[in-house]
């Protein structure tokens, strides 16, 4: 669950809706990064490495929006996900009869790599189905379905869903 949530929270860095990216700039890289644990020390982030984390961000959000039944681009999305795997330099290992990801470097690369082992892992064992992106394409927003058959669709039936109900509702009915 915790890959899980670091993902969805590494998604979620982008409101759509409120127009907010905490990933604009390398300082709020470097920012979320500490947050997250994901780094060590004071390091410094270019606007390239922000450009680069913002692409990895949108590359699973389009994955996401795929777990959710939305046609996307996975090639295009997957290919963004593995050149920053490489420069990242994520190197797959085996331990104790297990396939580990690790990073080779450190840094906002490691820091970022440290993302992508989360979603290597959920993909490994099988928990990556239950993240989606929210179905309102001026949301998109990163969840967790835990519902018992997998079903939800949107980030929130109080407000996402709701406003689809609506306006599901006045196209029938006008």
């Amino acid at each position: 669950m915790a890959n899980l949530e670091l993902i969805s929270e590494f998604v979620n860095t982008a409101d759509l809706e409120d127009r907010r990216d905490d990933l604009e700039h390398g300082r709020g890289l470097v920012r979320w990064l500490a947050e997250h644990r994901l780094v060590n020390g004071p390091i410094r982030a270019s606007e390239r490495d922000a450009e680069g984390a913002r692409a990895i961000r949108e590359a699973l959000r389009e994955l996401l929006r795929a777990n959710n039944g939305i046609e996307v681009d996975r090639d295009h999305a997957s290919a963004t996900l593995d050149e920053a795997a490489r420069r990242a330099g994520l190197a797959v290992r085996f331990e104790s009869g297990a396939i580990r990801f690790r990073p080779t470097r450190g840094g906002v690369a490691g820091g970022l790599a440290l993302v992508l082992v989360a979603v290597g892992e959920a993909m490994a064992d099988g928990s990556w189905l239950r993240l989606k992106a929210c179905r309102s394409d001026t949301c998109r927003f990163a969840f967790i379905d835990n519902a018992r058959n997998q079903s939800r669709q949107w980030c929130s039936m109080q407000v996402c869903g709701n406003r689809e109900k609506a306006r599901t509702f006045r196209t029938r009915h006008a």
